[in-house]
C-alpha cells in the first residue's frame, strides 16, 4: 500500500500506525460481520427447537424423538439424537436438541411409544401401517417405507424450530 502526503509523512513518524490502522480494519469487519454470532456458531452446534401437536393425551407411553443424518436413517442405533420425553396427558410438547453438528442435512422421526418396548409397532393385515401415533420432519405422511429426502430438512444456522404434528 502507498501513502501519499501528509499520511506518508505520518507513516514515516509513527511507523506502527500502519498496522494499528489494519488492525483497527479487522476488528471493525470482525464485530460487523453477519457471520459474528454465538458461540454455538463458532463451533458448528445448533439448537433444534421441536414444536409437537396432536399427541392425543389419553393415550400412555412417552415420545420417542429420534434425529437422523442421511447414513442412519430408521436405524435407532444410528440415530444422531434418540430421547425419550414422558407425555403426562399433555396434548403438545416444546423440546430442545442441543449440540447438534451443522451445516448438515436431518430428519425427524417420533412416535408414541404406548407399550415402552422402545420401537414402532406396526401391523400388517389389511394394510400395513403403524400401530402407534407417530410423525415426521416436514409433516412427512409416508405411504409406503418412509423417505428421507422427504422427511429430511437442511440445518444451516445454530437455530431453528419446526413443527411436527402426530399422526395416528
Amino acid at each position: 500500500m502507498e501513502l501519499k502526503g501528509s499520511a506518508q509523512a505520518l507513516a514515516r513518524e509513527y511507523p506502527c500506525l500502519k498496522r494499528v490502522a489494519l488492525l483497527a480494519i479487522v476488528l471493525i469487519e470482525l464485530v460487523c460481520s453477519p457471520l459474528a454470532g454465538t458461540a454455538a456458531d463458532a463451533a458448528g452446534k445448533s439448537v433444534i427447537h421441536i414444536s409437537i401437536t396432536d399427541i392425543q393425551p389419553q393415550k400412555s407411553g412417552s415420545l420417542v424423538i429420534l434425529l437422523f443424518d442421511r447414513s442412519g436413517w430408521l436405524d435407532v442405533e444410528k440415530a444422531v439424537r434418540h430421547i425419550e420425553v414422558p407425555v403426562d396427558g399433555r396434548d403438545a410438547l416444546e423440546v430442545a436438541l442441543t449440540d447438534i453438528p451443522y451445516p448438515a442435512t436431518y430428519a425427524l422421526q417420533l412416535f408414541r411409544d404406548e407399550n415402552a418396548n422402545h420401537k414402532l409397532d406396526m401391523h400388517w393385515f389389511p394394510l400395513p401401517g403403524p400401530d402407534e401415533p407417530y410423525g415426521f420432519s416436514n409433516n412427512y405422511k409416508p405411504f409406503a417405507k418412509p423417505d428421507f429426502l422427504k422427511a429430511g430438512f437442511p440445518l444451516y444456522e445454530s437455530d431453528m424450530t419446526l413443527r411436527i404434528n402426530m399422526r395416528n
